[in-house]
């Protein structure tokens, strides 16, 4: 998987230095997530996720993404999430467009994810794979469809510096399968950089950077975002 996860890396790189030459707009972005678990038992986890994107400059919304599902503790390393995502978009992707529409999907999810506590350390190694299915209904149609197939895969260290407070890192490539799928197989990649908060047992907080290198659909334009982000996680146990 290491292996793999490294030719993706420099098959980003090399799409960046190609995109030097082409279309690239920079955006920044803001970024606000709500997520509560509910803990009805030690290995079922469903959950309601709700998360609002914002551009800056100027200050207007860009995205809505809420989410419910379920965390299934395989074992003490993996845990399986299946969920089901509702999105927004405001389109076009730009931040000082007058005339207006909206995109909307559902996209159903599948996740498995994978941490292994590095011993006689703090550190966390990582990992996500996940699926998602996007059904898309652009602004002048009236049935969603089935455009393709989204394969993502995240890998990261997480440090827990104190009682209170734990560090992370990570990095995400997004990759397009389908018929429709002509020159962005490559979708884009997220580099993040984060820290948590423990409030209380119930509550976290969490704050971080990301970088958002997306490929649009020519192939041949593309975002570079710069993005700061805010979430707050609610734990409810319920045994």
């Amino acid at each position: 998987m290491l292996r793999c996860y490294l030719v993706f890396i420099l098959f980003l790189n090399l799409n960046s230095v190609v995109a030097q030459t082409k279309s690239v707009e920079h955006q920044d972005l803001l970024w606000t997530r709500y997520l509560v678990n509910f803990e009805v038992d030690e290995k079922w986890t469903p959950f309601l996720d709700v998360e609002e994107r914002m551009y800056m400059f100027p200050f207007r919304q860009h995205q809505f993404l809420p989410s419910i599902g379920v965390n299934y503790q395989l074992n003490s390393g993996f845990s399986l999430t299946p969920a089901l995502l509702y999105f927004e978009m405001i389109t076009p992707q730009d931040p000082d467009a007058i005339t207006k529409a909206i995109q909307r999907e559902w996209r159903p999810q599948l996740a498995l994810n994978f941490k292994h506590n590095i011993t006689s350390t703090r550190l966390t190694f990582l990992s996500r794979f996940k699926s998602e299915l996007r059904f898309k209904k652009r602004s002048t149609e009236n049935d969603y469809k089935y455009r393709l197939l989204r394969l993502r895969m995240r890998m990261g260290l997480s440090y827990q510096i104190n009682e209170k407070y734990t560090a992370k890192v990570l990095e995400e490539i997004l990759i397009n399968v389908g018929d429709q799928v002509v020159a962005n197989v490559f979708d884009q990649n997220r580099l993040s950089a984060e820290i948590a908060y423990k409030i209380s047992p119930k509550f976290k907080f969490i704050t971080g950077y990301m970088y958002w290198f997306q490929q649009r659909a020519s192939g041949v334009d593309f975002f570079s975002r710069d993005i700061i982000y805010f979430t707050l996680k609610h734990n409810l146990k319920l045994y």
